[in-house]
């Protein structure tokens, strides 16, 4: 299974991620962690690790990415033959608790260019990795809905929209929604940080059908990202999503 988690910046895709990465982890899965987001740089912090080399680096750069690209004419790309969670490159993954981290890419530096070629490269690398029993794959992606115009949830199986008691949550939301119908994939939603009211005020505005959890706002959760700390808290609607997205 590859899950895409989706959502606005601050909705807390990269908590949501790492404690469903331990706790399929805990059930016996193999776990890779994608970070698709080039503009993250405390994922590894929660899941515990040192962060690993841009995979991008792995086919020679992003200079030399784009040439490749610029070699391949656009509606035939191939990057990569077919992938599987154990041929993928060992100085470029770090790994603890059956729990993989691979980093597409990150802006390291002023001026040196956008983040598409990281998305085209993404979009490749899900298409072409094919997955065996008990191993799931946790993309966690760039803020907004970038990645679903780069093609990137083509090669997701579930996509999760992570949503705060914020408006625009709730409109991305519902555009992320239409998008992942219109691609014929299965979309969630998970509501994050609410207290008893903003949970409802939330609630009454998405499809109440689609919600696999209501997680309240969790000071704990808080503290690790913010210490930048592994995130080690035990949330029981964690692990119902995953008994969901595993029936």
């Amino acid at each position: 299974m590859k899950i895409s988690i989706c959502g606005k910046g601050g909705c807390g895709k990269s908590s949501i991620t790492t404690l469903m990465a331990k706790e399929f982890a805990k059930n016996g899965y193999r776990v890779l962690v994608i970070d698709g987001d080039e503009s993250n740089l405390s994922l590894h912090k929660l899941l515990g690790m040192d962060m690993p080399k841009d995979f991008i680096e792995y086919l020679g750069g992003r200079k030399e990415f784009m040439k490749k690209l610029k070699s391949q004419p656009k509606e035939n790309v191939k990057l990569f033959e077919e992938l599987s969670i154990e041929s993928l490159p060992k100085d470029y993954l770090v790994e603890k608790d059956n729990i993989k981290l691979l980093a597409i890419g990150k802006i390291h530096d002023f001026g040196e260019g956008c983040a598409c070629p990281m998305g085209v490269l993404l979009r490749e690398f899900l298409k072409s990795l094919k997955l065996k029993d008990k191993e799931v794959v946790i993309v966690d992606t760039e803020a907004g809905i970038e990645h679903f115009g780069r093609g990137v949830e083509g090669g997701c199986d579930v996509i999760i929209a992570i949503i705060d008691p914020t408006y625009e949550s709730i409109r991305l939301s519902q555009k992320i929604e239409e998008i992942g119908e219109k691609l014929g994939k299965k979309v969630y939603f998970i509501v994050n940080k609410v207290d008893d009211e903003t949970k409802d005020l939330v609630l009454e505005n998405i499809n109440k059908d689609k919600v696999i959890a209501v997680i309240p706002n969790n000071k704990e959760i808080m503290k690790y990202g913010l210490k930048g700390e592994e995130l080690k808290a035990e949330i029981p609607e964690i692990k119902e999503v995953v008994e969901f997205l595993t029936k």
